[in-house]
């Protein structure tokens, strides 16, 4: 029963899944040190003062970053033109 079934698939013109591995190369310099354990200090110092931001901001932090942003960008489909940035992107 097993061998008629591989033969159906195979007649399909495919197969079954194999262990396979694929490596990817990359020629960029990979991931720049300093920066990244200057990232990982400031992520334990949040810790460490118990204010980690993720996943939700303090509603303090969300009011100071409220219209920070070109969001979305100028250019996009949903961009907004110039004259409906002062009304929160809300239409009248």
């Amino acid at each position: 029963m097993l061998l008629r079934v591989k033969d159906i698939v195979e007649a399909a013109g495919t197969d079954f899944a194999v262990p396979s591995q694929r490596n990817y190369l990359s020629r960029d310099s990979g991931v720049d040190r300093e920066r990244s354990y200057a990232a990982e200090a400031e992520v334990q110092a949040w810790r460490a003062k118990g204010v980690l931001p993720f996943p939700e901001f303090p509603s303090e932090q969300r009011e100071q970053l409220r219209d920070t942003l070109d969001f979305p960008p100028e250019g996009s489909p949903n961009g907004r033109p110039d004259s409906d940035q002062g009304n929160n992107g809300q239409e009248n």
